[in-house]
C-alpha cells in the first residue's frame, strides 16, 4: 500500500470518507486530511520498534605504519622541566596529542644538527587536543623528530611518525587506540558487523562500542567490516510513497492514524480502540529479532 491508499482506509475506519454512498468532499474533511500524513508517519515509526527496517554499509580499515614504536607510543608521556623527543628517520608526516599550552618543533638532522622545520605554538587548550601535518625535509635518509618544549607540565600521548605522505595534512592518519567511525544520520540501533577479512573470513565482530553517535573499533583491526544496523526510513510525503516495512503491516498504519485521529477530536473510545487493534496487529506479526551480538544502544529516544 503507498500512502493515498494507506490514508484513505483510515478516513473510512474514521467513518469520514464516505457518507450515505457518496464521497465526502475534501473541503469537508480538510482537517483530517491534514493531520492524518502526520500520524500515519507517526505510526510509521512507532512500527519500527516490531518490524525495523535494516540497511548496510562497509567500513574499510588498515592502519599506516607508525615508525614509531607501536605500542609505547599510545602511553601518556609527562613534559615536565626537560625536552622530550621521538625520532625516526624518513617520516613525511606526524600526529600527536597534547593537553596544555606548549611549543612543538618538528626537526630535521642534517649533518648531525637538528634543524628546524616547523614551529607548532600551542594556547589555549585545557584537554587533549589532536595535531597533525606533513613534513617537507631536505633528504629522505635524514632522521626527523618531534621535540616537546614548553615552560611548564603537560601530558603527551598517541604520537606517531609516518613515513609516508599525504594529500593534504587532514588526510594524516590519527593514531588512537581506537578509532571512531560516525554513524549514518538515518541510524537507530545496530544488528550486527560482518568481517569480510582476509583468508576469506566471514564472521560476526564482537568486540566494538557505540559512543556518542560513532561506531568504535580497535585500532589493530584490519579488513572490512559490513555494518548491519536498523534506520529511520524517510517519512511518507508524496501519495505515491511506500513504507519500506513488510507489506502485511501497511493497512495497520490506517487503524493508528484513524485512531489517533479520532482520539484528538474527542472521541476517546473509538480511538483507543482502533489504536490497541494496531498494537495487537503489530505485536502478532513482529519477528523475532537476533539480540545476541552485542548491546544495542538507541540515542533517538524512539
Amino acid at each position: 500500500m503507498n500512502l493515498g491508499e494507506i490514508r484513505d482506509l483510515a478516513y473510512k475506519l474514521a467513518n469520514t470518507y464516505s457518507a450515505d454512498g457518496q464521497l465526502i468532499p475534501l473541503s469537508d474533511n480538510a482537517d483530517a486530511r491534514l493531520a492524518m500524513t502526520d500520524f500515519i508517519n507517526t505510526g510509521y515509526y512507532k512500527s519500527l520498534q516490531f518490524t525495523p527496517v535494516e540497511s548496510v554499509y562497509s567500513i574499510t580499515q588498515k592502519g599506516i605504519p607508525n615508525l614509531l614504536n607501536m605500542y609505547s607510543s599510545f602511553n601518556l608521556v609527562q613534559h615536565l622541566d626537560e625536552d622530550y623527543t621521538v625520532s625516526a628517520t624518513g617520516a613525511k608526516s606526524y600526529y600527536f596529542e597534547v593537553d596544555k599550552d606548549c611549543v612543538v618543533y618538528i626537526e630535521e638532522s642534517v649533518a648531525g644538527v637538528w634543524t628546524t622545520l616547523s614551529t607548532i605554538t600551542i594556547t589555549g587548550i585545557t584537554s587533549f587536543t589532536e595535531y597533525k601535518g606533513l613534513i617537507t625535509a631536505s633528504s629522505v635518509a635524514n632522521d626527523i623528530r618531534i621535540r616537546f618544549s614548553g615552560n611548564y607540565p603537560y601530558n603527551i600521548r598517541r604520537t606517531a611518525l609516518y613515513y609516508y605522505s599525504f594529500a593534504n595534512a587532514d588526510d594524516v592518519p590519527k593514531f588512537k587506540p581506537y578509532i571512531n567511525y560516525p554513524l549514518p544520520g538515518d541510524y537507530i540501533s545496530l544488528n550486527k558487523i560482518v568481517v569480510n577479512g582476509d583468508d576469506r573470513e566471514h564472521s560476526t565482530l564482537i568486540d566494538y562500542s557505540i559512543e556518542k553517535k560513532n561506531l568504535v573499533l580497535n585500532y589493530f583491526y584490519s579488513g572490512s567490516f559490513d555494518v548491519h544496523y536498523f534506520k529511520r526510513p524517510e517519512p511518507l510525503v508524496l501519495d505515491t510513497d511506500i513504507p519500506e516495512t513488510p507489506i502485511e503491516g501497511h493497512s495497520y498504519l490506517s487503524y493508528f492514524s484513524s485512531g489517533s485521529w479520532l482520539f484528538s477530536t474527542g472521541q476517546q473510545a473509538q480511538g483507543l480502540t482502533l489504536i490497541n487493534q494496531y498494537d495487537s496487529f503489530m505485536t502478532e506479526s513482529s519477528p523475532t529479532i537476533d539480540e545476541q551480538n552485542g548491546t544495542i544502544e538507541n540515542f533517538n529516544n524512539w
